[in-house]
């Protein structure tokens, strides 16, 4: 469906209804489409959910050069989202869209219930520490990283195994068919809001006033299990870190016991 010309992706809960709805921000590379494995796992233990594709991003469109997008943008596009759902919802963050999210909790906190950053930029921002931890795993994946980013790998380009980046996403066995199924729906990315992402997203997390989970991937090889806990104890939150599993947390081989960390979360919010 399409809400203000954002597209956005809605799952009914199944069977009984939990009061406590969910809103999927995706991060870089993605659009709405990266949740549908998590949407129908929620659905089926009571759970609304909705998705949303950032403009320039999937099925949303843009006005302008993705290269200029700024993140605030993006907060406006989430936050238009929020205004139109029934109940406040626990937003949940991939990667820049945990950046996106921590902003939302920073700027608009009466807006959601709560908050699970997976996988997500910490708090302070994409430090020189990432960075460099990044250039240690080689130039190969750095330049395919590099293309994509910059738009220059095309749906063409996904079942390339040698072009397209899928090591730096994905740590599980997955089918080479199912690799390519998300290759030709990944995309480039704002370099605008990369550089934003190098300063802090947030100005006190210990100020947050909605609960905060932290899901991290044993395997990310964007935030490392150390860089998820710095972001947990930043919130004073719980993180868990789940074996076998990259970056690309919704979609690699173990996302269900991610997506049970989730539901695990949503419960605790559901209790309150």
């Amino acid at each position: 469906m399409t809400m203000s010309k954002l597209e956005t992706v809605c799952f009914a809960p199944r069977g009984r209804r939990c009061r406590t709805e969910v809103l999927f921000v995706h991060g870089g590379y993605f659009g709405a489409w990266c949740w549908e494995n998590f949407q129908n796992y929620l659905a089926d233990r009571g759970f609304g959910s909705w998705a949303v594709s950032l403009r320039g991003h999937a099925g949303s469109p843009i006005n302008q050069s993705l290269n200029s997008v700024r993140l605030e943008q993006y907060v406006t596009d989430v936050v238009q989202v929020l205004d139109q759902m029934e109940t406040k919802a626990v937003l949940v963050g991939h990667s820049m869209g945990g950046g996106i999210v921590q902003k939302i909790l920073d700027r608009n906190p009466e807006k959601t219930s709560g908050a699970v950053l997976i996988s997500a930029i910490p708090p302070s921002g994409i430090s020189v520490k990432e960075s460099m931890a990044w250039l240690k795993l080689g130039l190969r994946p750095m330049i395919q990283l590099f293309k994509l980013h910059s738009g220059k790998l095309t749906k063409k380009d996904a079942a390339n195994f040698d072009a397209f980046p899928y090591g730096m996403f994905f740590a599980g066995n997955l089918d080479k068919n199912v690799l390519v199924s998300y290759g030709e729906r990944m995309q480039g990315e704002s370099r605008r809001v990369g550089k934003q992402l190098s300063r802090a997203v947030i100005r006190d997390p210990r100020g947050t006033e909605v609960p905060v989970a932290v899901i991290g991937g044993e395997k990310d090889l964007f935030f490392s299990p150390a860089v998820n806990l710095a972001t947990a104890e930043a919130y004073g939150a719980r993180a868990s870190i789940v074996p076998g599993v990259g970056h690309a947390a919704m979609l690699d081989q173990n996302w269900t016991e991610v997506a049970d960390c989730l539901v695990s979360f949503l419960a605790s919010v559901e209790a309150l």
